[in-house]
């Protein structure tokens, strides 16, 4: 309602701060269906060129698919500007997309479509800092009180070692989330004690990390000396149940390991501390009995 009592116009959905087509479908639906009072169904399927009136709320229900020339439909029936347009149809690829390597290749297309909006750059920041492996590294030695913000220092601490224009954008996007802010002293320090995506999260970005741990823990097989890290696996056979119990044995360890980590001293004043990276996994490697 506004000031005057009469009810407030509602708000065209910005399609730059989707990541899901069928949730930014479902918005435009109730946008229309205020806004234009011959919107039906029956009247979308009529302006996109639809045989079916119910294909609209199948695609909206996740029933149904969108191919090439249903994504032009869609965009003419929901009257769709041409950049709307490219996101939309980038949206589409992006959910349709069969493997990660193209997912990202649409994310990438998406994250050049939405850069001026604000929703959009900040999902496309959340994006990066998952992306980057060094990114959270960075912000665990930001804790550390001999941590200087010089990206040629910090360079030499990671391991792998990375360019220091890279670590410069890396510290620039921590700030931009929020993820490091400034003490007293204008040193950047983490701005929560642990940082943790939790079980839900399982987005592409997410996936990228843990493509990325993996493989560098493949390289600390040669490149890292065995005193100085721990890589051990089990090969066992377990039903559903088992499998479920041993995952939450795993969420109960990741617990135990952020915790121990936050104990005793100061993380930034603790003797001879390293930021270590843990990697557990846990799949099936032979084909379930039907």
């Amino acid at each position: 309602m506004t000031t005057d009592g009469k009810q407030a116009a509602p708000e065209r959905p910005v399609i730059a701060r989707f990541s899901d087509y069928r949730a930014f479908v479902r918005d435009m639906v109730e946008y229309l269906r205020a806004t234009k009072s011959q919107f039906s169904y029956r009247w979308f399927a009529r302006v996109a060129g639809f045989n079916s009136p119910s294909f609209l709320k199948l695609v909206a229900d996740g029933k149904r698919n969108l191919s090439q020339d249903s994504i032009d439909r869609f965009a003419k029936g929901l009257d769709l500007s041409a950049k709307e347009r490219d996101i939309f149809e980038t949206l589409v690829l992006l959910d349709q997309a069969k493997s990660d390597e193209a997912r990202n290749r649409y994310f990438g297309r998406l994250q050049t479509l939405s850069v001026h909006d604000p929703v959009g750059r900040l999902q496309a920041d959340q994006y990066e800092a998952y992306s980057r492996w060094y990114a959270f590294v960075i912000r665990e030695l930001a804790a550390f009180t001999d941590f200087i913000p010089d990206p040629e220092a910090i360079a030499r601490r990671l391991r792998p070692r990375v360019r220091p224009l890279v670590v410069r954008r890396a510290l620039e996007l921590l700030e931009r989330l929020g993820l490091i802010v400034a003490d007293a002293e204008g040193i950047p320090r983490p701005a929560e004690p642990v940082l943790s995506s939790g079980p839900a999260v399982r987005s592409l970005a997410v996936r990228n990390f843990h493509r990325k741990m993996l493989e560098l823990a493949s390289r600390a097989l040669d490149k890292v000396s065995p005193t100085e890290r721990n890589i051990t696996s089990v090969t066992v056979p377990l039903d559903k149940q088992e499998y479920e119990r041993v995952c939450a044995k795993l969420s109960e360890l990741r617990a135990e390991v952020l915790q121990l980590s936050q104990q005793g001293s100061d993380v930034g004043t603790a003797p001879g501390k390293e930021v270590y990276q843990l990697c557990l996994a846990l799949f099936p490697v032979t084909q379930r009995r039907d």
